[in-house]
């Protein structure tokens, strides 16, 4: 069974994207469970000053949920030109701490439930750049955009959501296919293993320049290693960077 968190970009009460998440058990692969987030909505602004441990409750509960999964599907409004502020705070979240947010190395698809047929791309396109750019496998096609949101999702009166767009609902059977078929082959996994095993060289390239900068411009080393630190490397990694620093600076 692939165990799937959807999350919605928005907290409207009758947002079309999350009624767009309760209707996708149907269309969804033999297999495949379809859980929907609740409670994005409590998860404070992004702030390093809250980072702690253990973290504010609304974010180890969001953290906890999609370490749990195997894969997410995130529908989403676009609000100016781009996704919504609420769900990059979310993801900034999982993003956290660095190098092992819980947002990484899963199987994800998005799609964009919209009013009008002139918006949703660039959302879309913004969100699976994000996604993307944090480990993660994103389903690159089909591109899923619900125009016209309001005439294509029912809601009966006991609450049951139906997508009754044949068109849209057949390109998320198979948005949700290719996604089974992601998490199936462990692509994602793969990408994780891949990552992983060069993490030295990823993050000495991220960070040294940072380090011979900083030195060069006056910072004392206890600052250097601190701001290192909040990055997620350990006191070791930050003396020997600073080390190589010194000595390619006396050389």
């Amino acid at each position: 069974m692939h165990r799937i968190l959807a999350i919605s970009g928005s907290l409207r009460t009758e947002s079309y994207n999350t009624r767009l998440l309760h209707a996708l058990g149907p269309l969804a692969p033999a297999g495949m469970s379809i859980d929907v987030f609740d409670g994005l909505g409590d998860v404070p602004l992004f702030n390093e000053d809250l980072e702690t441990d253990p973290a504010p409750p609304p974010v180890a509960r969001l953290r906890e949920t999609v370490s749990a999964v195997d894969g997410l599907v995130i529908a989403t409004p676009e609000y100016n030109h781009s996704l919504p502020g609420v769900l990059k705070n979310a993801i900034d979240w999982l993003s956290r701490p660095h190098g092992r947010g819980a947002l990484s190395a899963k199987a994800v698809a998005v799609m964009v439930a919209t009013l009008g047929r002139t918006t949703g791309y660039r959302c879309l396109s913004d969100t699976v750049r994000l996604v993307g750019s944090l480990g993660n496998v994103v389903v690159p096609a089909p591109e899923v955009v619900l125009a016209s949101a309001p005439s294509a999702l029912e809601t009966s009166p006991d609450g049951t959501v139906r997508l009754i767009d044949k068109s849209a609902a057949g390109l998320i059977r198979v948005q949700l296919e290719v996604l089974a078929d992601v998490l199936e082959a462990q692509a994602h996994q793969s990408l994780l293993h891949a990552v992983e095993s060069n993490r030295a060289i990823i993050e000495r390239a991220r960070f040294f320049p940072y380090v011979t900068r900083a030195l060069a411009d006056g910072a004392t080393p206890e600052a250097v290693t601190e701001r290192l630190l909040s990055a997620g490397q350990t006191r070791e990694t930050a003396a020997g960077w600073i080390a190589e620093a010194q000595a390619a600076d006396a050389a």
